[in-house]
């Protein structure tokens, strides 16, 4: 064997690029010793089960009962255990998958054995991340769950997931929420949610690892919510935050001094609720200057003056204008039951105070109402986000056909980093070109980062020639969508048929398609 490959570094670096490929390394680590503590280490890192583990003893101890349940067929010996303590020491990261439910699960006694034997702080030392329910979801007992949790705490552990079951004991939840404190001191990221809100609030609210720089938190119960919320200011590294905010329309909580709650490091914000108006609500108590990313999702129909609350909010919440990038926000109703009248429309005021954040990249509002944008409002997007990589304006329903195809085309190719549009106007007539300084007509310029488009509801006719701007303009548009159930339906379908036909006959005659920008040009009214 080459000298080289008893450098541990080098084996590392070979071992990660076989690291995709799980057959791979577990073939290297049954090459030879070199390479099998390594390969054997980044097999076991991350688990999203404990069966693994315990299918490590040998297969006459345990055998697979109804219900995928494993158990012991026979008590194994303390030296078959060995195998078990040895790889469980590999493990870095419990995480949840969408496997997790599918393997068999060790039964509460083949657990309640392996844990007298071995404590999980002691079994796992070099576990850093822990989703609860992959080691939790076969106990029944609220309690049990709860007391497990507690085995598994150390300050070694830096990120934990899991749920309050509303049927825990509130003095044994009083109890966790001090060991969190105190036992798990070195938590950057907490994930404490409930399956629905607690039927009984603690008469204490945890105290909150000083270390988080992610907190997600939420259905716990709003008397809960409202006593945890103003502590969060106090965590100086904090730059994750998300709160899922359940029914209550009661938002009110008093930050120190009644002042705004200021969190000064925060850059993301999540805030998926039943209601927009809770979201609201929140957004009028804190001031975040360094926030960056934005994402709102609710289940509640909301109207359009809620929609300019929410955008008029990060006026006072994003005081300097200066670090938010992307803003979503999503309404995951169902279909309303009325169409939208004048006076639910979102018209282009209600998203222009947006326009003074310079830095978005990214903006999308989903199926949140009825668009009713202009050209106006289209132009001055391309000036005030020149780095905008994704607009997406979708809706359930069709909007008002304001918008036209000339500012459509200026923004696509103004904003050069624009690589999605989502967006609804109406391409039935040929675009007003724009002019050279000398006066004459010229072409926009080719957008080579466009792969996207999906124009909704719009409107389109052959006259507009949208099919050549589109083979010209956008060299490298790949997916081209549009809805299935409207009326414009057949021309989409047609123009679509005629772009790509465009496209082979650019691969297969460049010097026709050197034409196309004279033959648009000459066509301009």
């Amino acid at each position: 064997m080459h000298n080289a490959l008893k450098v541990n570094d080098i084996v590392y670096a070979i071992l990660q690029h076989a690291k995709s490929s799980k057959p791979d390394l577990l073939n290297m680590a049954m090459t030879c010793s070199t390479f099998s503590n390594l390969a054997l280490d980044m097999l076991w890192s991350q688990q999203d089960n404990l069966t693994p583990l315990v299918q490590c003893l040998p297969q006459d101890t345990w055998t697979v009962w109804y219900g995928r349940t494993i158990i012991f067929s026979r008590e194994p010996l303390p030296t078959e255990w060995e195998r078990v303590r040895i790889n469980a020491a590999r493990i870095r990261e419990f995480i949840f998958t969408g496997y997790t439910c599918r393997s068999p699960k060790p039964s509460g006694l083949v657990l309640q054995q392996l844990f007298e034997l071995f404590p999980p702080a002691v079994l796992f030392p070099q576990l850093r991340t822990l989703h609860l329910n992959t080691v939790s979801r076969h106990l029944l007992n609220f309690g049990a769950e709860l007391s497990l949790l507690r085995q598994f705490l150390s300050p070694r552990l830096e990120s934990l997931t899991f749920n309050v079951l509303p049927g825990a004991p509130m003095h044994e939840v009083e109890q966790l929420f001090d060991a969190l404190f105190t036992e798990a001191p070195g938590l950057r990221q907490l994930s404490l949610h409930s399956a629905h809100n607690l039927s009984a609030c603690p008469s204490k609210v945890p105290k909150l690892p000083k270390k988080l720089n992610g907190l997600s938190i939420g259905l716990l119960g709003m008397d809960l919510m409202k006593q945890i919320i103003p502590n969060i200011q106090h965590l100086c590294s904090l730059h994750t935050l998300t709160l899922a905010l359940g029914k209550s329309v009661d938002m009110a909580f008093q930050p120190s001094g009644g002042m705004q709650l200021e969190l000064s490091t925060l850059k993301h914000l999540y805030l998926p609720g039943a209601r927009l108006e809770n979201c609201i609500s929140f957004l009028h108590k804190v001031t975040m200057p360094r926030l960056s990313v934005l994402e709102i999702s609710y289940y509640t129909t909301a109207q359009p003056a809620e929609i300019t609350a929410v955008i008029e909010s990060l006026s006072t919440s994003c005081k300097t204008f200066a670090f938010l990038e992307d803003i979503t926000v999503v309404d995951y109703s169902e279909n309303p039951s009325e169409e939208p009248g004048p006076d639910d429309q979102l018209h282009s005021s209600i998203f222009r105070p947006l326009l003074r954040f310079r830095r978005l990249s990214s903006v999308k509002f989903i199926d949140i109402g009825k668009y009713c944008l202009d050209d106006a409002f289209i132009e001055d997007v391309a000036v005030a986000w020149p780095d905008l990589c994704t607009l997406t304006f979708t809706s359930k329903v069709p909007g008002e056909y304001q918008v036209t195809l000339t500012p459509v085309l200026s923004l696509a190719t103004r904003c050069k980093s624009l690589h999605d549009l989502h967006l609804m106007f109406d391409a039935t007539h040929f675009p007003t070109l724009p002019r050279a300084p000398d006066g004459n007509l010229e072409l926009w310029t080719t957008q080579t980062a466009v792969r996207k488009l999906h124009v909704g509801h719009s409107k389109v006719s052959e006259a507009s020639c949208f099919h050549i701007f589109l083979a010209v303009l956008f060299p490298n548009l790949a997916d081209l969508k549009y809805c299935f159930d409207f009326d414009g339906l057949s021309a989409w379908i047609q123009l679509e048929k005629a772009w790509s036909e465009l496209l082979i006959e650019r691969e297969n005659s460049a010097d026709e398609a050197a034409s196309w920008p004279n033959f648009l040009l000459q066509l301009q009214p």
